[in-house]
């Protein structure tokens, strides 16, 4: 019981530190991310493939352009909206998901998958396979991290503006073309180098929280009774089930579910 106590006690603790931590970068110039592990770069999904050339990028941006009107109204679309709908809906782009709200990039840190670790292969008759393999380790053996960024004005794009003319890192602030970017309160970067890992979030130690492995599921729960959770973050049918399915598993708020 001492030990069970001490451990809320130490859980506390941290949960009160982060909101210190919020309470430091509570002005509008602020942006946040999310990482489901602490060694994860700042990199946007199209330069994470070693074999990453510009025309093969170029090529399924184009693809999603012409296919996306089969779903949807895109004859107003620019560009950058085009990018910010193919982002969100997993298409391999330029742009790093951000949000001007602490919780919900917490929220993304805590439920994220960590990096996955090499593994060694071993064949029936005991021996190394020479195929590459790996495996991502359970969420509560590795850390999670929120970053905090200072957003410059001059980084702003504007909305007409060439997201491929760019050759540093820029900032855009998407129309609410779906339902996910108003309910994650999202902001994209724009990488100009796709390929190289931007460092300067990183490069000041007070603009970053780290979550202990072992906190990462009592990060959730406080996070679910501030109203930050899958459906909220989700939206539709998919969010309330996800929602419910954790909610079962972690027996929160079973008494009476809201």
């Amino acid at each position: 019981m001492v030990l069970a106590t001490s451990t809320l006690h130490s859980k506390l603790r941290k949960w009160r530190e982060f909101h210190q931590w919020i309470d430091r970068h509570s002005d509008s110039r602020w942006i946040f991310r999310g990482l489901g592990d602490t060694e994860f770069p700042l990199l946007p999904s199209i330069g994470r493939k070693s074999s990453y050339r510009d025309v093969h990028e170029r090529a399924i941006f184009s693809t999603f352009q012409k296919r996306a009107s089969e779903f949807a109204d895109t004859r107003d679309w620019t560009t950058l909206d085009f990018l910010a709908v193919a982002q969100h809906h997993r298409v391999p782009t330029r742009l790093l998901d951000w949000t001007t709200n602490p919780l919900v990039a917490a929220y993304f840190a805590v439920t994220s998958s960590p990096k996955p670790i090499p593994m060694r292969a071993v064949t029936a008759a005991g021996r190394s396979s020479p195929k590459p393999t790996s495996a991502i380790p359970a969420s509560d053996a590795v850390p999670a991290r929120i970053v905090a960024f200072a957003a410059k004005s001059p980084m702003v794009l504007e909305p007409d503006a060439d997201p491929f003319a760019a050759f540093d890192v820029r900032l855009m602030a998407p129309r609410s073309l779906t339902g996910r970017i108003v309910t994650q309160s999202g902001v994209f970067t724009v990488h100009g180098d796709p390929k190289t890992p931007w460092l300067e979030p990183l490069a000041d130690s007070s603009n970053v929280f780290d979550v202990p492995a072992s906190m990462r599921e009592f990060f959730k729960e406080r996070l679910y009774y501030f109203g930050v959770e899958p459906q909220r973050i989700m939206g539709g049918l998919d969010g309330l089930g996800e929602r419910l399915a954790w909610q079962y598993r972690a027996g929160i708020g079973m008494g009476v579910i809201k």
